[in-house]
């Protein structure tokens, strides 16, 4: 199971790069797209909607990585204000329906996927490609994700440490005792 962990660790950190080089690739084009517009040349054919495709596929795939190094929305006020062991309780079972509903949304996907594959479903906007170039990132990234919550579960299960949700755990710069 580790090297499924670490495999799965190396997948995360990959999508996540991804998302990065895809968020940059999109301000690059809107500013192209800007600058054009400014001096009246023609528009970038496409550009619009290959930014929407950019936010859809870069959402996905930061999910991972956000779950993986905790900075995914939590509440943690609630969370803070319970005992360790209940907290501890309450993170288990957060991880546990992450990966259940990660499942369930892959398994989904991918029966999509292979239906829009079989039928040759394309997209017609300024683009036209098939419909499966972008229904693999569903699939992919809920394996990614409940692969991470799995593991995320069992060390939380093999540790004795609680886990723990101070308010500024995550917030560069800022130290526990300046919170208000």
């Amino acid at each position: 199971m580790q090297i499924i962990f670490r495999l799965n660790g190396w997948l995360v950190r990959i999508l996540s790069v991804l998302a990065v080089a895809i968020i940059v690739a999109m301000t690059i084009g809107i500013s192209a797209e800007v600058i054009l517009r400014m001096f009246s040349f023609p528009s970038i054919v496409g550009s619009i909607e290959l930014t929407e495709y950019g936010l859809f596929i870069s959402t996905f795939f930061v999910a991972p990585y956000l779950l993986r190094t905790n900075e995914h929305i939590r509440v943690d006020i609630a969370m803070s204000r319970t005992g360790p062991e209940t907290a501890r309780r309450v993170e288990l079972g957060v991880l546990a329906v992450i990966a259940i509903i990660s499942i369930i949304t892959g398994f989904i996907g991918t029966m999509i996927m292979i239906t829009n594959a079989r039928e040759d479903t394309l997209i017609f906007k300024d683009l036209i490609f098939p419909q499966w170039w972008l229904d693999w990132i569903i699939p992919l990234t809920s394996l990614a994700m409940a692969l991470q919550a799995a593991e995320l579960f069992a060390k939380l299960w093999n540790t004795t440490h609680p886990a723990t949700h101070d308010a500024s755990e995550h917030v560069p710069g800022i130290q526990p005792e300046e919170m208000p």
